[in-house]
């Protein structure tokens, strides 16, 4: 391919600007609702007219259609809507049919980056000429996300990679109009329901937009991390620059590593999968039950893996992204540790109190509600049975009957379960602060899935939950 081709081919995939000011941004949300609104009015109309009811698969090619319709609107105006968008894909069973959130999920892939001239725009206001003179930014985007980019650079005196990190224009000031026109749109879509849990789940996602698009609060969490992971050479976190770094621009190192499903790392010895595995699973528990400072977002893109050249040095897992952070209340935890220690206990009337605790149940559920609560949440720690307990030694002894986190199903037994929830608990979603930490279990999950986990972690989990629970 020549490079004039391959520059229109680039240029065809970038967008030249994306709606930021309120009333273009308005006047865009204003075609999307009433677009939505009159294709879901002229097909409940058609269906009068012809004096019937639609079947299950016109309704489910309807709604199909809806959201293919929803998330390329979604793709063009990106910032906040968008992200939130991608946040509901992912509790997206609890209110949409699977053809609707298997469409809804596209929007989690990578998006079409933006040019150049409009990020720089955001630079200009954040630095002052003598500044940005002291870096060097490669114009071309290494990543792009639904609110800011992500771009290669260097200071120019230091031999130094970075990577730099770019909010989009007015993302910041869109979250609460962009939620509401969001939430106002899969109504009039016909793609939702007005339920109550459906609004605590927005509280939840426009809390943890607000979050994300606050560099500086991320600038001050990956220094936290950074302090509390210190001593664990397992774990790489980049440096980061203030002089650089801005409410709208973080500059940190540049660190390199290979993707989780790389074939360098899917190729490795079981006992060096196995070990990066306990460190992305150590990683997890630490965070939710030392630190109580869970980073929510486990997509395989917030994370790299550095390999080691020698044999008495481990892989090291390199951690990216640091924006989609929440902090749990202690009582919270303590009740989620209580949870699955009756989990592992298989102590049945421990899960229901635990349960209600934490939000799951309410008083008056149905005994048949309790008794699939309880079974769902036995499955769900099915790795950590007594029977595939394994010894952590200096091979990573796997035991005589190690669990299979690549071959299990469990993720898929668990999703069939949580479709037969959703009748049981009459559409009612996870409690708010269970959303993102059941994001990052689930994700975690895939993790070890992708690694080839051969191992029953166990011992490493009771050492996280034991001080709750004694």
């Amino acid at each position: 391919m020549s490079d004039k081709i391959k520059k229109e081919s680039q240029a065809k995939k970038e967008i030249d600007r994306i709606a930021h000011k309120t009333f273009e941004r308005g006047a865009s949300f204003l075609n999307l609702s009433l677009q939505s609104g009159l294709r879901f009015t002229g097909y409940k109309l058609k269906n009068f007219l012809n004096l019937r009811s639609p079947s299950v698969s016109e309704r489910e090619e309807f709604l199909k259609s809806q959201a293919i319709f929803l998330v390329k609107e979604l793709e063009k105006l990106k910032g906040s809507i968008m992200k939130a968008g991608q946040m509901l894909s992912v509790y997206g069973e609890h209110f949409f049919p699977k053809e609707v959130n298997s469409v809804l999920k596209s929007l989690q892939s990578e998006s079409k980056p933006i040019v150049w001239k409009e990020i720089e725009k955001v630079l200009r206001l954040q630095f002052d000429q003598t500044t940005l003179d002291k870096i060097y930014i490669d114009k071309k985007p290494i990543a792009a996300a639904s609110l800011g980019q992500v771009y290669q650079g260097k200071f120019l005196d230091k031999k130094l990679n970075l990577a730099i990190k770019i909010q989009y224009p007015g993302v910041d000031k869109a979250i609460d109009s962009d939620l509401k026109v969001l939430k106002k749109v899969l109504l009039l879509s016909g793609l939702v329901s007005r339920n109550k849990g459906f609004d605590d789940i927005y509280k939840e996602i426009k809390m943890m937009l607000h979050y994300e698009v606050d560099y500086k609060r991320e600038f001050e969490t990956l220094k936290a991390y950074q302090k509390a992971f210190n001593n664990d050479k397992r774990f790489v976190i980049p440096e980061v620059f203030s002089d650089f770094s801005s409410r709208r621009v973080l500059c940190m190192t540049y660190e390199e590593g290979f993707s989780l499903d790389s074939p360098q790392v899917l190729n490795l010895s079981q006992e060096r999968r196995n070990k990066l595995a306990i460190s992305f699973l150590d990683l997890f528990l630490k965070e939710v039950f030392v630190l109580r400072t869970v980073q929510t977002d486990p997509h395989f893109g917030n994370y790299k893996v550095r390999l080691s050249s020698y044999d008495d040095k481990e892989d090291q897992v390199v951690l990216l992204d640091f924006g989609a952070v929440r902090k749990f209340s202690k009582k919270y935890i303590s009740s989620f540790a209580q949870l699955i220690f009756s989990c592992l206990q298989k102590n049945h009337d421990l899960c229901v109190t635990s349960g209600k605790s934490l939000g799951f149940l309410y008083e008056d559920d149905p005994q048949e509600a309790l008794d699939l609560f309880t079974e769902i949440c036995f499955e769900v720690t099915e790795g950590f049975n007594e029977e595939f307990s394994s010894e952590e030694g200096k091979n990573f002894s796997i035991g005589k009957y190690p669990y299979d986190w690549k071959r299990t199903d469990l993720i898929e037994r668990l999703t069939e379960k949580a479709k037969g929830a959703i009748f049981t608990f009459k559409l009612r979603p996870p409690p708010r602060e269970a959303v993102f930490l059941d994001r990052k279990l689930v994700g975690t999950y895939t993790i070890l899935r992708n690694l080839g986990f051969l191992y029953g972690p166990r011992k490493l989990l009771m050492k996280y939950i034991e001080p709750y629970c004694s």
